[in-house]
């Protein structure tokens, strides 16, 4: 195989792994912010859920005390 093939199937081999590489952190980036915006969204329904439970039950805030 003459050099010039060789260094063309390393050229090539080391772009795959790098879009390989670019690939699993965007991928990554992605999952994260996902996961941030489902916790920040659960936080807010319970805290929709604490506040009925509050105005429904008034004597609950004092027992938990």
């Amino acid at each position: 195989m003459p050099n010039y093939d060789l260094g063309l199937l390393i050229t090539l081999d080391i772009g795959l792994a790098l879009i390989g590489l670019c690939v699993a952190v965007f991928g990554t980036w992605i999952i994260t912010r996902q996961v941030s915006a489902s916790t920040t969204e659960l936080a807010r329904i319970a805290e929709r859920i604490d506040a009925r439970l509050r105005r429904q039950f008034p004597d609950i805030d004092s027992d938990l005390s």
